[in-house]
């Protein structure tokens, strides 16, 4: 397939052609003006099993606002040392010195299903100082999930010394046009849905996500890390032994004895990506859920990209509820993944919960602390060999695990959901607004 581009054509020095597009950054609206030349040229993205940007291309911003700078988007090198001590630069104060992009930033690279870009220097009229052109000044990950024909922007940073000049906004707008120009070749109707998150204190992305078009759209309820940190055990350097989450918070008496006396039978399996799409749009469609399953800052879409969900739906840790109770249809959906951007507990299982009724809710979080799912998250970590264990009841536990759920979830004083230690600064996620940014 082709996509449309207004561009230059400019030669590298190797031979291949670079097409670079340029586009002038407006204060409410980014699209190219109607002074702007006409299509030139086409370009032939490469795809494996999803679209792709290609590492021969680089998208050149043009700036009207930003004190008449030019900037440059390209992907981002793993094997370019500037770039990754540029990146090490931008990531040394974020999470405390405790980042996980610098570790991450390879696999975002090679992974076809994502555009790793970056937004780099590249001003050219000082040729004393050729040096410091095209350094990384923010950069960001688009994470293509076409099984929900939606898109993630992750990873978004600016480089200290850049802050505060409007690079963040720059670079979304770069973002969301890539987005668009795929949605162009591929007339898709209804576009993609283009997602974010970050929380709520942080006021400079706020504003730059409402300036590109971004509207507030869920949130997602996650467990604060600092009281999970305080908990006995649960840390790498403690060595007392770490209790399950409702043990170590002394908050099972809040599960109601209904929750309780659902049957692990109750439970099903979930085995394929096909069945885990269906259920999550059935508690949209019924309770109101956002439709996407909530993970740590970020939604997780089956796909390519998603291993840990495939090992996880392999050994019998993504789990749907459906019964009647009294009357009343009760649906939950209850995943585990392991999270490997977790470095500072012990632990770096993911609980992930859909429900849209407290009953459903507590039935899946005590379902999460039952042994029959300790068995099968021991036997995930042993490998499928090593089953010595599982013949003996009083060797296994449930394990730690850090919780986060759907926003459909009642927050009501005296439940479960309302008792537990949640952050203060949501995790806010943000949709695109392809209408409003077009009117």
């Amino acid at each position: 397939f082709h996509t449309k581009l207004v561009a230059r054509r400019t030669t590298m020095a190797n031979g291949e052609t670079k097409l670079t597009q340029t586009v002038r950054n407006r204060r409410k609206i980014w699209h190219a003006s109607t002074s702007c030349p006409p299509l030139l040229a086409f370009v032939l993205f490469s795809i494996l099993s999803m679209i792709v940007v290609p590492s021969a291309l680089s998208f050149s911003i043009e700036s009207s606002t930003i004190m008449g700078t030019e900037y440059q988007l390209r992907p981002y090198d793993p094997e370019r040392e500037s770039d990754r001590s540029s990146l090490e630069e931008i990531c040394a104060n974020v999470y405390g010195g405790g980042d996980y992009l610098p570790q991450k930033a390879v696999s975002y690279a090679k992974d076809p299903a994502c555009s790793f870009l970056a937004l780099t220097n590249n001003d050219i009229g000082d040729a004393s100082k050729a040096e410091d052109r095209d350094n990384i000044l923010a950069v960001a990950n688009y994470k293509r999930l076409p099984a929900q024909n939606s898109a993630w922007i992750e990873a978004v940073r600016t480089h200290p010394d850049h802050r505060n000049k409007g690079l963040a906004t720059t670079l979304l707008r770069s973002v969301v046009d890539v987005s668009k120009q795929e949605n162009d070749v591929h007339k898709k109707k209804p576009p993609t849905n283009i997602l974010t998150c970050t929380v709520q204190s942080n006021k400079g992305m706020l504003s730059a996500l409402e300036k590109v078009g971004f509207a507030q759209c869920n949130t997602i309820i996650t467990l604060s890390w600092a009281a999970l940190k305080q908990l006995p055990g649960w840390t790498p350097d403690c060595d007392k032994e770490s209790q399950p989450l409702l043990d170590a918070l002394n908050l099972k008496h809040l599960v109601s004895p209904t929750a309780k006396a659902i049957a692990s039978s109750s439970w099903c399996t979930i085995s394929t990506e096909h069945e885990l799409l269906e259920r999550l749009q059935q508690c949209k469609t019924e309770g109101g859920c956002t439709g996407y399953l909530p993970g740590l800052y970020e939604y997780i879409v089956p796909g390519p990209n998603r291993v840990d969900l495939k090992r996880s739906m392999e050994q019998g840790l993504v789990l749907a509820l459906d019964v009647e109770i009294e009357g009343n249809i009760e649906q939950a959906i209850l995943v585990f993944t392991e999270d490997e951007r977790i470095s500072s507990l012990k632990s770096n299982w993911v609980c992930s919960i859909v429900a849209h009724t407290q009953l459903a809710f507590e039935a899946a979080v005590w379902h999460a602390h039952s042994l029959d799912v300790a068995r099968r998250m021991q036997s995930f970590q042993q490998g499928e060999g090593n089953n010595d264990i599982m013949d003996t009841e009083n060797a296994i536990s449930a394990l730690p695990f850090c919780l986060v759920f759907d926003d459909a979830v009642p927050l009501e004083k005296g439940t479960l959901a309302h008792a537990l230690p949640r952050v203060t600064d949501e995790c806010v996620v943000f949709s695109y607004d392809h209408e409003g940014s077009e009117s």
